[in-house]
């Protein structure tokens, strides 16, 4: 068996357990995707790019899998444009750039970003970072 494929499995194995997910082919499967494809899909991209190997593979569990990864933090969702839910397996702080031309997402780094001083005096739990506009190739 391919060794890159052995480790990702285990460290996917290594996550589930600190987080107490039931390991399940489907989740193992949704996530490993979401970690290999840096591409912030849809669940539709998910499921049809999953199902060519496990046809008994429902849209239901990918929904099912990306609320339960999501509600653990191992997934953040991307709300891109009306309706639209992106999914990022990188959790780490980092911010989106949404191409409102095609559509693409791409992260960007928060080094050097700081709270902005009228935000101290509140307790902040979570925040996202989100930019709009044309990427390169849409100029």
């Amino acid at each position: 068996m391919n060794t890159e494929y052995t480790d990702i499995v285990q460290d996917i194995i290594s996550r589930f357990s600190q987080k107490n997910i039931r390991l399940t082919p489907q989740r193992i499967g949704v996530y490993r995707f979401l970690l290999e494809n840096r591409i912030h899909p849809t669940v539709d991209t998910v499921y049809h790019s999953l199902k060519t190997d496990n046809p008994s593979l429902s849209k239901t569990t990918i929904y099912n899998t990306v609320d339960t990864l999501a509600e653990a933090g191992l997934v953040r969702l991307i709300r891109a444009s009306e309706g639209e839910v992106r999914l990022d397996a990188f959790v780490d702080r980092h911010g989106h750039f949404i191409c409102t031309g095609c559509g693409e997402i791409a992260d960007f780094s928060l080094d050097g970003c700081s709270m902005p001083e009228s935000m101290k005096q509140f307790q902040i739990a979570d925040f996202e970072v989100q930019a709009t506009g044309l990427c390169p190739r849409c100029m």
